[in-house]
């Protein structure tokens, strides 16, 4: 089963009080995924793309392949992928996502030289080829975070990595882009890297989503470790949370989304006088411990941190809604590249009872 998930997060709430708890559902909806591999060239003018992005999950019968390509003069980034599901994914958080016959020839061994070969046809017609050479080996030293998607923001997190070689190259069509030598980190003769790089274990979160509307289905009429929450989409498909700690008034709630497999939320946060207000949220692949995956920490005034594993922060910010409170401004500090980017992201509803729960951010 794939890893991905779409989720959302509380800042803070005033709920009308009913006989049962209202769920602790946040309106600020992000899309998250974790990767086993991906692949990345960055590309030259030669064609109206500036990134070509391969990830890849072995698990299940057949192998999910998704290719990204971000387009140069929008920054939007367009998705393909071998399953239906995953395109539905991509559809419902807003992206443009295409089913598609890929095929990955790949060696026995990923080894510094070997070679990879990605084949598919895009939207138009075009036949796309990208080989990619494995450049060094892949170790702690190529993990890390790097400039991704814009339009929507992408945030992206590796925690093994290597550069690509002499030779990737990607040809849509009749035009070749070769990977151009990657300067900065490159020490000639002894080491020379090009603009590419095969990672595992990678992070992912975009800063897009369909606001869904939930219908609260059941609800506890007290918190206690087991208490859980029912919930329905408008396209039938359901969401649960359920308590899995609690220490007085303060919960650790588990989030399951029937949109999303294979993913989890916890949600860290406090009842408190008929409030829920979430402090923590952590995004992981399902079986994954805290040691993985992304965290977003909320303080007071809006203020938000991103941390990747356990202590290494990859953005900062603040996030607040629009006067219609329909949606929520993703306003980034850091990283650079994002500095002074909104993302305004739909936000999610869930009725509560007879009437709908009422949301505020601190």
């Amino acid at each position: 089963m794939f890893k991905v998930l779409t989720t959302s997060f509380l800042l803070g709430s005033a709920v009308t009080m009913f006989a049962q708890l209202p769920a602790p559902i946040a309106p600020e909806q992000i899309v998250y995924r974790h990767w086993p591999e991906q692949f990345v060239q960055w590309i030259g003018p030669e064609l109206p793309y500036t990134m070509i992005e391969l990830y890849i999950d072995p698990a299940g019968a057949t192998p999910l392949y998704e290719a990204v390509l971000t387009e140069r003069a929008t920054g939007k980034r367009v998705h393909y992928a071998n399953q239906q599901q995953m395109v539905d994914i991509d559809q419902r958080s807003g992206a443009a996502a295409y089913l598609t016959t890929i095929q990955l020839d790949r060696p026995a061994n990923a080894d510094k030289g070997a070679t990879y070969l990605l084949r598919f046809v895009d939207h138009a017609g075009q036949p796309v080829s990208w080989q990619f050479i494995q450049g060094s080996d892949i170790s702690e030293r190529g993990g890390g975070s790097s400039p991704a998607g814009l339009d929507p923001p992408v945030l992206m997190y590796r925690e093994l990595g290597g550069v690509a070689g002499e030779g990737t190259a990607l040809k849509i069509g009749n035009t070749v882009s070769t990977a151009d030598v990657w300067t900065e980190i490159s020490v000639p003769p002894f080491f020379v890297a090009y603009r590419g790089a095969h990672s595992e274990n990678v992070d992912i979160a975009v800063f897009a989503g369909g606001g869904q509307h939930w219908a609260t289905i059941s609800a506890p009429p007290n918190l206690a470790v087991g208490a859980e929450w029912k919930l329905k989409a408008q396209d039938g498909l359901g969401c649960t949370l359920r308590v899995q700690t609690l220490a007085g008034d303060r919960a650790t709630i588990l989030d399951t989304d029937e949109h999303l497999p294979g993913r989890t939320v916890a949600i860290e946060g406090v009842w408190t006088n008929g409030a829920w207000s979430i402090e923590k949220l952590h995004y992981a692949a399902v079986g994954e411990d805290s040691n993985h995956g992304l965290t977003i920490s909320f303080a007071p005034g809006g203020k938000f941190d991103v941390t990747a594993g356990k202590k290494t922060r990859i953005a900062s910010g603040t996030v607040h809604a629009d006067e219609a409170q329909k949606r929520v401004g993703w306003e980034f500090k850091d990283p650079q590249w994002l500095r002074g980017k909104t993302a305004w992201v739909d936000r999610a509803v869930a009725s509560q009872g007879p009437a709908a729960a009422q949301t505020a951010s601190k």
